[in-house]
Protein backbone atom coordinates (compact mmCIF):
# COMPACT_ATOMS: atom_id res chain seq x y z
CA UNK A 1 0.00 0.00 0.00
CA UNK A 2 3.08 2.17 1.16
CA UNK A 3 4.08 2.29 -2.72
CA UNK A 4 1.19 2.70 -4.11
CA UNK A 5 0.50 5.85 -1.99
CA UNK A 6 4.15 7.22 -2.78
CA UNK A 7 3.00 6.67 -6.63
CA UNK A 8 -0.26 8.36 -5.89
CA UNK A 9 1.31 11.51 -4.65
CA UNK A 10 4.13 11.22 -6.91
CA UNK A 11 1.82 11.32 -10.01
CA UNK A 12 -0.43 13.94 -8.37
CA UNK A 13 2.67 16.13 -7.63
CA UNK A 14 3.39 15.78 -11.25
CA UNK A 15 -0.34 16.87 -12.29
CA UNK A 16 0.09 19.53 -10.65
CA UNK A 17 3.50 20.88 -12.15
CA UNK A 18 2.44 20.39 -15.25
CA UNK A 19 -0.89 22.17 -15.22
CA UNK A 20 1.65 25.41 -13.63
CA UNK A 21 3.77 24.97 -16.44
CA UNK A 22 0.55 25.31 -18.93
CA UNK A 23 -0.64 28.30 -17.16
CA UNK A 24 2.58 29.83 -17.26
CA UNK A 25 2.88 29.05 -21.08
CA UNK A 26 -0.42 30.44 -21.43
CA UNK A 27 0.68 34.05 -19.74
CA UNK A 28 3.87 33.92 -21.70
CA UNK A 29 2.18 33.48 -24.67
CA UNK A 30 -0.81 35.91 -24.41
CA UNK A 31 1.70 38.57 -22.81
CA UNK A 32 3.91 38.10 -26.11
CA UNK A 33 1.16 38.45 -28.22
CA UNK A 34 0.34 41.72 -26.25
CA UNK A 35 4.19 43.52 -26.41
CA UNK A 36 4.11 42.83 -30.21
CA UNK A 37 0.97 44.78 -30.68
CA UNK A 38 2.85 47.44 -28.63
CA UNK A 39 5.67 47.29 -30.93
CA UNK A 40 3.40 47.56 -34.06
CA UNK A 41 1.79 50.62 -31.88
CA UNK A 42 4.93 52.13 -31.43
CA UNK A 43 6.93 51.31 -34.06
CA UNK A 44 6.41 53.80 -37.18
CA UNK A 45 7.89 56.64 -34.47
CA UNK A 46 10.84 54.87 -33.15
CA UNK A 47 12.74 56.23 -35.88
CA UNK A 48 11.89 59.88 -35.28
CA UNK A 49 12.33 59.65 -31.54
CA UNK A 50 14.93 58.23 -28.88
CA UNK A 51 12.30 58.16 -26.32
CA UNK A 52 10.03 55.56 -27.97
CA UNK A 53 12.93 53.58 -29.66
CA UNK A 54 13.82 52.96 -25.94
CA UNK A 55 10.53 51.93 -25.61
CA UNK A 56 10.34 49.65 -28.12
CA UNK A 57 13.99 48.29 -26.77
CA UNK A 58 12.60 47.30 -23.86
CA UNK A 59 9.50 45.43 -25.66
CA UNK A 60 11.80 43.31 -27.37
CA UNK A 61 13.87 42.30 -24.17
CA UNK A 62 10.70 41.16 -22.40
CA UNK A 63 10.13 39.14 -25.09
CA UNK A 64 13.52 37.75 -24.94
CA UNK A 65 12.83 37.35 -21.22
CA UNK A 66 9.67 35.66 -21.60
CA UNK A 67 10.82 32.99 -24.53
CA UNK A 68 12.16 30.08 -22.10
CA UNK A 69 8.51 29.98 -20.67
CA UNK A 70 7.20 28.95 -24.41
CA UNK A 71 10.22 27.26 -25.76
CA UNK A 72 11.23 25.21 -22.98
CA UNK A 73 14.65 24.53 -24.29
CA UNK A 74 15.01 27.93 -25.35
CA UNK A 75 18.11 28.46 -23.57
CA UNK A 76 19.82 25.43 -24.50
CA UNK A 77 19.52 27.00 -28.39
CA UNK A 78 23.27 27.82 -28.24
CA UNK A 79 22.82 31.57 -29.88
CA UNK A 80 19.30 31.85 -28.65
CA UNK A 81 20.42 31.25 -25.51
CA UNK A 82 23.08 33.60 -24.97
CA UNK A 83 20.50 36.54 -25.84
CA UNK A 84 18.11 35.21 -23.86
CA UNK A 85 20.31 35.46 -21.08
CA UNK A 86 21.79 39.01 -21.96
CA UNK A 87 18.40 40.15 -22.87
CA UNK A 88 16.73 39.35 -19.69
CA UNK A 89 20.02 40.76 -17.52
CA UNK A 90 19.18 44.24 -19.76
CA UNK A 91 15.92 44.92 -18.50
CA UNK A 92 16.34 46.59 -15.73
CA UNK A 93 18.91 48.71 -17.80
CA UNK A 94 16.72 49.71 -20.44
CA UNK A 95 13.59 50.34 -18.12
CA UNK A 96 16.02 53.11 -16.57
CA UNK A 97 16.98 54.68 -19.90
CA UNK A 98 13.60 54.67 -20.52
CA UNK A 99 12.02 56.21 -17.62
CA UNK A 100 14.86 59.36 -17.92
CA UNK A 101 14.01 59.41 -21.71
CA UNK A 102 10.63 59.50 -21.37
CA UNK A 103 9.90 61.87 -18.33
CA UNK A 104 12.85 64.56 -19.12
CA UNK A 105 11.69 67.49 -21.06
CA UNK A 106 15.28 68.71 -21.63
CA UNK A 107 18.48 66.04 -20.57
CA UNK A 108 19.55 64.13 -22.64
CA UNK A 109 20.60 60.92 -22.22
CA UNK A 110 24.79 60.68 -21.67
CA UNK A 111 27.08 57.93 -22.69
CA UNK A 112 28.03 57.45 -19.36
CA UNK A 113 24.20 56.47 -18.53
CA UNK A 114 24.10 54.34 -21.22
CA UNK A 115 27.24 52.65 -20.19
CA UNK A 116 25.86 52.22 -16.10
CA UNK A 117 22.49 50.88 -17.87
CA UNK A 118 24.78 48.15 -19.76
CA UNK A 119 27.14 47.34 -17.47
CA UNK A 120 25.58 44.65 -15.09
CA UNK A 121 24.34 42.75 -18.31
CA UNK A 122 27.51 42.98 -19.85
CA UNK A 123 29.70 41.99 -17.09
CA UNK A 124 27.56 38.81 -16.82
CA UNK A 125 26.99 38.02 -20.06
CA UNK A 126 31.42 37.95 -19.86
CA UNK A 127 31.48 36.02 -16.42
CA UNK A 128 28.87 33.45 -18.91
CA UNK A 129 31.36 33.82 -21.24
CA UNK A 130 34.20 33.02 -19.66
CA UNK A 131 32.31 30.18 -17.68
CA UNK A 132 33.99 31.56 -15.09
CA UNK A 133 31.80 30.55 -12.47
CA UNK A 134 32.93 27.00 -12.97
CA UNK A 135 36.58 28.23 -13.04
CA UNK A 136 36.04 29.63 -9.68
CA UNK A 137 34.32 26.82 -8.10
CA UNK A 138 37.02 24.66 -8.63
CA UNK A 139 39.83 27.11 -7.28
CA UNK A 140 38.42 28.63 -3.97
CA UNK A 141 34.51 27.87 -3.88
CA UNK A 142 33.01 30.83 -6.43
CA UNK A 143 33.73 33.58 -3.96
CA UNK A 144 34.72 36.09 -6.68
CA UNK A 145 31.63 34.50 -9.26
CA UNK A 146 29.42 35.55 -6.27
CA UNK A 147 30.98 38.82 -5.68
CA UNK A 148 30.35 40.30 -8.99
CA UNK A 149 27.00 39.06 -9.58
CA UNK A 150 26.00 40.21 -6.15
CA UNK A 151 27.32 43.58 -7.63
CA UNK A 152 25.07 42.99 -10.80
CA UNK A 153 22.54 42.34 -8.71
CA UNK A 154 22.57 45.50 -6.77
CA UNK A 155 23.36 47.94 -9.58
CA UNK A 156 20.03 46.46 -11.20
CA UNK A 157 17.87 47.15 -8.34
CA UNK A 158 19.79 50.40 -8.28
CA UNK A 159 18.66 51.62 -11.32
CA UNK A 160 15.23 50.38 -11.18
CA UNK A 161 15.15 51.95 -7.90
CA UNK A 162 16.80 55.64 -9.09
CA UNK A 163 14.12 55.09 -11.87
CA UNK A 164 10.83 55.16 -10.04
CA UNK A 165 12.16 58.12 -8.34
CA UNK A 166 12.67 59.70 -11.02
CA UNK A 167 9.28 59.12 -12.54
CA UNK A 168 7.73 60.09 -9.18
CA UNK A 169 9.69 62.54 -8.34
CA UNK A 170 7.81 65.67 -10.23
CA UNK A 171 4.52 63.83 -10.86
CA UNK A 172 2.37 66.60 -9.46
CA UNK A 173 4.66 68.81 -11.50
CA UNK A 174 3.92 67.31 -14.69
CA UNK A 175 1.37 69.18 -16.98
CA UNK A 176 0.77 66.31 -19.96
CA UNK A 177 -1.77 64.74 -18.53
CA UNK A 178 -1.84 61.24 -19.98
CA UNK A 179 1.98 61.76 -19.57
CA UNK A 180 1.02 61.81 -15.62
CA UNK A 181 -1.05 58.25 -15.88
CA UNK A 182 1.88 56.43 -17.72
CA UNK A 183 4.05 58.33 -14.96
CA UNK A 184 2.12 57.64 -12.12
CA UNK A 185 1.14 54.00 -13.11
CA UNK A 186 2.82 52.36 -15.43
CA UNK A 187 6.37 53.22 -14.65
CA UNK A 188 5.86 52.73 -11.11
CA UNK A 189 4.01 49.52 -10.97
CA UNK A 190 6.64 47.95 -13.60
CA UNK A 191 9.39 48.97 -10.73
CA UNK A 192 7.73 47.54 -8.35
CA UNK A 193 7.13 44.53 -10.52
CA UNK A 194 11.04 44.33 -11.33
CA UNK A 195 12.28 44.71 -8.08
CA UNK A 196 9.27 42.06 -6.81
CA UNK A 197 10.67 39.30 -9.51
CA UNK A 198 14.30 39.97 -8.76
CA UNK A 199 14.02 40.09 -4.72
CA UNK A 200 11.70 37.13 -5.31
CA UNK A 201 14.07 35.25 -7.81
CA UNK A 202 17.84 36.24 -6.86
CA UNK A 203 17.86 37.00 -3.52
CA UNK A 204 14.92 34.77 -1.44
CA UNK A 205 15.69 32.68 -4.38
CA UNK A 206 11.71 31.52 -3.99
CA UNK A 207 10.53 27.79 -5.68
CA UNK A 208 7.10 27.68 -5.67
CA UNK A 209 5.78 26.31 -8.89
CA UNK A 210 2.59 28.80 -8.27
CA UNK A 211 5.07 32.27 -8.21
CA UNK A 212 6.09 32.03 -11.71
CA UNK A 213 2.42 32.13 -12.94
CA UNK A 214 1.60 34.53 -10.54
CA UNK A 215 4.63 36.71 -12.33
CA UNK A 216 3.58 36.31 -15.47
CA UNK A 217 -0.27 36.58 -14.71
CA UNK A 218 0.70 39.83 -13.28
CA UNK A 219 2.66 41.41 -16.04
CA UNK A 220 0.15 40.24 -19.06
CA UNK A 221 -1.94 42.47 -16.91
CA UNK A 222 0.49 45.42 -17.22
CA UNK A 223 1.05 44.75 -20.58
CA UNK A 224 -2.61 44.92 -21.40
CA UNK A 225 -3.16 47.72 -19.60
CA UNK A 226 -0.58 49.91 -21.19
CA UNK A 227 -2.03 48.28 -24.43
CA UNK A 228 -5.56 49.43 -23.58
CA UNK A 229 -3.77 53.40 -22.83
CA UNK A 230 -1.49 53.19 -25.93
CA UNK A 231 -4.21 52.38 -28.37
CA UNK A 232 -6.43 55.35 -27.33
CA UNK A 233 -3.43 57.77 -26.93
CA UNK A 234 -1.85 60.06 -28.92
CA UNK A 235 1.52 58.46 -28.80
CA UNK A 236 3.25 61.61 -30.29
CA UNK A 237 2.24 63.87 -27.78
CA UNK A 238 3.44 61.28 -25.15
CA UNK A 239 7.12 61.80 -26.45
CA UNK A 240 7.63 64.68 -28.49
CA UNK A 241 9.14 67.64 -27.29
CA UNK A 242 6.66 70.77 -25.66
CA UNK A 243 4.92 72.68 -28.64
CA UNK A 244 1.73 74.79 -28.87
CA UNK A 245 -0.42 73.04 -31.42
CA UNK A 246 -1.83 70.44 -28.80
CA UNK A 247 -4.75 72.45 -27.14
CA UNK A 248 -7.95 71.66 -25.74
CA UNK A 249 -8.45 75.01 -23.96
CA UNK A 250 -11.38 77.25 -25.41
CA UNK A 251 -10.57 80.60 -26.17
CA UNK A 252 -11.88 82.46 -23.50
CA UNK A 253 -9.34 81.53 -21.36
CA UNK A 254 -7.99 84.02 -22.37
CA UNK A 255 -9.19 86.22 -19.05
CA UNK A 256 -7.21 83.18 -17.07
CA UNK A 257 -4.23 83.50 -18.88
CA UNK A 258 -3.57 87.39 -18.03
CA UNK A 259 -3.85 86.37 -14.58
CA UNK A 260 -1.24 83.90 -14.88
CA UNK A 261 0.79 86.76 -16.28
CA UNK A 262 0.30 89.20 -13.92
CA UNK A 263 0.61 86.73 -10.58
CA UNK A 264 3.91 86.33 -12.18
CA UNK A 265 4.86 89.55 -13.27
CA UNK A 266 3.33 91.87 -10.44
CA UNK A 267 2.90 89.16 -7.25
CA UNK A 268 6.04 87.27 -8.43
CA UNK A 269 4.31 84.27 -7.06
CA UNK A 270 7.57 82.20 -8.78
CA UNK A 271 9.94 83.70 -6.14
CA UNK A 272 7.82 81.02 -3.10
CA UNK A 273 9.95 78.62 -2.02
CA UNK A 274 8.51 75.38 -3.05
CA UNK A 275 6.01 76.64 -4.68
CA UNK A 276 3.49 73.72 -6.36
CA UNK A 277 1.02 73.42 -8.59
CA UNK A 278 -1.42 72.92 -6.12
CA UNK A 279 -0.36 76.06 -4.19
CA UNK A 280 -0.43 78.07 -7.21
CA UNK A 281 -3.86 76.80 -8.35
CA UNK A 282 -5.34 78.46 -4.34
CA UNK A 283 -3.28 81.74 -5.16
CA UNK A 284 -4.79 82.15 -8.62
CA UNK A 285 -8.07 80.67 -7.53
CA UNK A 286 -7.88 78.68 -10.75
CA UNK A 287 -8.75 74.78 -10.02
CA UNK A 288 -5.99 72.72 -10.29
CA UNK A 289 -6.90 70.71 -13.64
CA UNK A 290 -8.07 73.94 -15.41
CA UNK A 291 -4.39 75.14 -14.45
CA UNK A 292 -2.28 72.66 -15.71
CA UNK A 293 -4.50 72.73 -19.20
CA UNK A 294 -3.90 76.15 -19.42
CA UNK A 295 -0.18 76.13 -18.36
CA UNK A 296 0.25 73.52 -21.15
CA UNK A 297 -1.99 73.77 -23.47
CA UNK A 298 -2.23 77.48 -24.33
CA UNK A 299 1.29 78.89 -22.92
CA UNK A 300 3.28 75.44 -24.21
CA UNK A 301 5.09 74.66 -21.05
CA UNK A 302 4.87 70.08 -20.32
CA UNK A 303 6.42 70.87 -16.71
CA UNK A 304 5.52 73.33 -13.76
CA UNK A 305 9.01 74.06 -13.20
CA UNK A 306 9.64 75.20 -16.69
CA UNK A 307 6.85 77.93 -15.93
CA UNK A 308 8.62 79.33 -12.94
CA UNK A 309 11.90 78.85 -14.27
CA UNK A 310 10.56 81.08 -17.10
CA UNK A 311 10.35 83.78 -15.15
CA UNK A 312 12.72 83.31 -12.56
CA UNK A 313 15.70 83.61 -15.63
CA UNK A 314 14.30 86.83 -16.71
CA UNK A 315 14.42 88.32 -13.73
CA UNK A 316 17.78 87.46 -13.18
CA UNK A 317 18.61 88.45 -16.79
CA UNK A 318 17.36 91.69 -15.76
CA UNK A 319 19.16 92.42 -12.45
CA UNK A 320 22.43 90.65 -14.05
CA UNK A 321 22.66 93.67 -16.87
CA UNK A 322 21.38 96.63 -14.45
CA UNK A 323 23.99 98.55 -12.47
CA UNK A 324 22.88 98.71 -9.32
CA UNK A 325 23.57 94.67 -9.12
CA UNK A 326 27.38 94.82 -10.39
CA UNK A 327 29.07 93.84 -7.49
CA UNK A 328 25.81 91.53 -6.17
CA UNK A 329 27.16 87.52 -6.49
CA UNK A 330 24.94 86.15 -8.88
CA UNK A 331 23.97 83.12 -6.16
CA UNK A 332 22.45 85.57 -4.39
CA UNK A 333 20.97 86.86 -7.64
CA UNK A 334 19.30 83.18 -8.40
CA UNK A 335 18.44 82.72 -4.80
CA UNK A 336 16.57 85.97 -4.73
CA UNK A 337 15.05 84.90 -7.75
CA UNK A 338 13.30 81.58 -6.38
CA UNK A 339 16.16 79.55 -7.80
CA UNK A 340 16.19 76.76 -4.92
CA UNK A 341 20.20 75.43 -6.03
CA UNK A 342 23.33 76.88 -7.88
CA UNK A 343 22.57 74.51 -10.38
CA UNK A 344 19.17 74.52 -11.31
CA UNK A 345 20.12 78.21 -11.78
CA UNK A 346 22.54 77.60 -14.21
CA UNK A 347 21.05 74.58 -16.13
CA UNK A 348 17.73 77.23 -16.67
CA UNK A 349 19.66 79.71 -17.65
CA UNK A 350 22.00 78.22 -20.21
CA UNK A 351 18.89 76.39 -21.40
CA UNK A 352 17.43 79.81 -22.02
CA UNK A 353 20.61 81.95 -23.28
CA UNK A 354 22.94 78.92 -24.31
CA UNK A 355 25.92 81.02 -22.19
CA UNK A 356 26.43 80.88 -18.47
CA UNK A 357 25.29 83.56 -16.41
CA UNK A 358 28.99 84.47 -15.85
CA UNK A 359 29.29 84.99 -19.84
CA UNK A 360 26.04 86.51 -20.30
CA UNK A 361 27.01 89.38 -17.01
CA UNK A 362 30.29 90.17 -19.17
CA UNK A 363 28.51 90.47 -22.90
Amino acid sequence: MEPSANLLISSYNATKSYSMIEISQFFAIFTISQLLFALLLLGRNAQQSTQVGLYCLLMISAIFYLLPNVIIDAKDIAILGYIIFFAENLLPGIFYLTSLSVFSDHNRIKPWQYLLAVSAALLLFVLRLLNLADVQASLDGGWLFTVITSCALILDIALVMYALYFATKYWRDDLVNKRRIIRGAVISLTAVYIILVIFVGQIIKVQWGWIESFELGLLAFLITGLNLFLFKADIPALFEPPGNENTQIIRESKKQIELLESSMLEDKYYRQERLTIHDYSRLVNIQEYKLRALINGELGYRNFNDFLNHYRVQEVSKKLKHDDYIGTPILSIALESGFRSLSSFNKAFKETFAMTPSEYRKN
